[in-house]
């Protein structure tokens, strides 16, 4: 890969970094609607850090693939450097804050997988397109599309959480007699 071949990705990474700041801001406001009770369950904690987190990492790594005159070597070490981590630190802040008895929203065996799946897909995958980068591989970049879309998937669920569902259930729970 060349420099010229980066610079056919320059909108795809134009729209990322984009995308991560712009979901950083919703995550502020759902986390902002339902602080009280994230701040009360230490498993709700960890998803909004790993939220902000992704949404960071794809900003970041806009930012680092739109720097002009960058070689290949150097963008794909920000990218592996970048991916772990984000991964390092979403993973650290899991152990500190899990899933306790007031995370209930999506808190089963089987959202857990997923949650884990697509954060490990949107931070090892950046990583590995960093790699390939490195070590010439020609569509490294296209790794970078699943990480992204992880990503966002993620973030936006974590998103409808914090806004909607939490909140939803708090009010269905203080109708209860």
């Amino acid at each position: 890969m060349t420099a010229a071949d980066l610079q056919s990705w320059h909108d795809y990474f134009v729209t990322v970094a984009q995308a991560g700041a712009t979901l950083a801001g919703l995550l502020f406001v759902g986390l902002t609607i339902s602080l009280g009770h994230v701040i009360n369950a230490r498993g709700y904690l960890a998803r909004g850090f790993t939220a902000l987190a992704l949404q960071f990492e794809i900003l970041v790594l806009g930012l680092f693939a739109l720097v002009p005159g960058q070689s290949p070597a150097a963008l794909g070490v920000e990218f592996i450097c970048t991916g772990l981590f984000v991964l390092a630190g979403t993973q650290a802040f899991a152990r500190s804050f899990p899933e306790d008895e007031r995370s209930q929203v999506l808190s089963g065996r089987g959202p857990r997988a997923v949650r884990f799946v697509l954060t490990s897909v949107a931070t090892l995958f950046p990583a590995l397109a960093g790699l390939g980068l490195c070590r010439g591989w020609p569509y490294a970049l296209y790794l970078q599309i699943p990480a992204v879309l992880a990503a966002i998937y993620l973030s936006i669920g974590y998103a409808w959480v914090f806004a909607v569902e939490i909140p939803r259930r708090k009010e269905e729970e203080s109708r209860k007699p």
